[in-house]
């Protein structure tokens, strides 16, 4: 009889000991998988700030707080970086999320997924989330969705320089060529010439780079960070890209016929007439400082001119640079910066050429012209490259 007991008390501790052992187990192993952005109000509501992030932190409404203080570890994404959208597709993709319907915040767990605030909250009050947390996820593959498969390849590289050199061939950047040309006439002087031409160069690349680098941020701060923003920019890109697709083709025709009179992508009439005015006020301002101030006023002035000149030739010249940095905009932040410098390098390209081609005085109204009876294939390749990239946003919004 007291074997029996023995026996009992044994098996009953052994028992018990399981039991004690089993929550410890399976918590280590539960875990979910969580995507937020950082400027989504709705997530910042379900980590207790009912205000968004500037509110007063309330720990009971902390539903991710909820679900660690269960024993679950909840792995958290924000889409701020590529890496972390790259694997919010694969997500998507493996639980049959379409784009128009993926969305922060999200919460996958075992073979099901919770999105949005109520969804979530309620998952985790009845304990959906809890008991699907100790399921296995479901298995994903990482595709990069990004314009480029790799900037550091050959192909993704090419891209970047030829939308740079088309963009420096296109009717609004020949205009500033000949407006460039004008403003070397001011000297005879080769030495002065070639500090004016790189002056005026450097400020060119110096102002695109920056503007670029400001869209870049912006992009990369608000359009990666909230779905919302970022299906509208597509959308918005995708459909501007159309229509200039469509400009350049029709522009192609007319270019074609040398009927260049009806060619309408191009600076507004008052956008000419006011940098016709620019360029008259600089160069006079140059030629008089030139004699009395120096070299250095000289300088002063190219530089304040190319800014100025680049200002208000980016209403035709940022068509195809807007293309490229909402692409680039997916690419980790030190490529992208790579991209955009080697962009602007190759859209400054032709003034170089343009400006060698004054400097040694080898006809530089010929060089103009060529380029003028070159003008529908300059068009036809600006609406091909525009084609391209509306297809390839439709296909992301679709």
């Amino acid at each position: 009889m007291k074997k029996t007991k023995l026996v009992v008390t044994f098996l009953l501790f052994i028992l018990f000991s399981i039991t004690l052992t089993k929550s410890p187990i399976n918590s280590a192993e539960r875990k979910v998988i969580y995507f937020k952005e950082a400027t989504c109000l709705v997530c910042s509501e379900l980590v207790g700030y009912p205000n968004g992030p500037a509110g007063t932190y309330e720990e009971d409404q902390d539903y991710i707080k909820k679900l660690e203080d269960q024993g679950i570890t909840v792995e958290i994404y924000d889409l701020f970086d590529q890496e972390s959208s790259n694997l919010f597709a694969a997500y998507n993709v493996a639980y049959g999320i379409s784009k128009s319907e993926a969305i922060v915040p999200i919460i996958f767990a075992g073979n099901q997924y919770f999105k949005l605030l109520d969804d979530i909250q309620t998952a985790v009050d009845d304990d959906t989330i809890f008991d699907l947390s100790d399921d296995p996820l479901k298995d994903v593959i990482i595709i990069e969705d990004k314009i480029f498969d790799d900037i550091t390849g050959i192909a993704g590289f090419a891209v970047v320089l030829f939308a740079g050199l088309l963009d420096g061939f296109n009717p609004c950047a020949i205009a500033m060529l000949l407006l460039f040309v004008s403003l070397l006439g001011f000297s005879d002087n080769k030495r002065i010439l070639i500090l004016v031409s790189v002056t005026y160069i450097f400020a060119l690349f110096v102002s695109y780079f920056f503007i670029g680098a400001f869209l870049l941020n912006f992009l990369v701060r608000f359009s990666a960070q909230a779905h919302l923003i970022n299906t509208i920019l597509s959308w918005f890109v995708a459909l501007l890209c159309s229509f200039l697709f469509l400009f350049n083709m029709y522009d192609f025709f007319m270019s074609r016929s040398e009927k260049y009179e009806k060619v309408k992508n191009q600076l507004p009439k008052w956008v000419q007439k006011y940098n016709k005015k620019l360029i008259k006020s600089f160069t006079n301002l140059i030629n008089d400082k030139e004699n009395k101030k120096g070299l250095f006023t000289v300088l002063g002035l190219t530089f304040v001119l190319g800014i100025a000149l680049s200002v208000t030739e980016l209403i035709c010249t940022g068509q195809i640079y807007l293309g490229i940095i909402y692409g680039i905009h997916y690419l980790d932040s030190f490529y992208a910066y790579v991209a955009l410098f080697f962009y602007n390098i190759m859209f400054v390209l032709p003034l170089i050429v343009i400006a060698v081609i004054a400097i040694k005085g080898k006809g530089v109204m010929s060089t103009s012209n060529w380029i003028r009876e070159h003008l529908h294939i300059i068009k036809l390749l600006s609406a091909l490259f525009f084609l391209g990239i509306a297809i390839y946003f439709f296909t992301r919004i679709f």
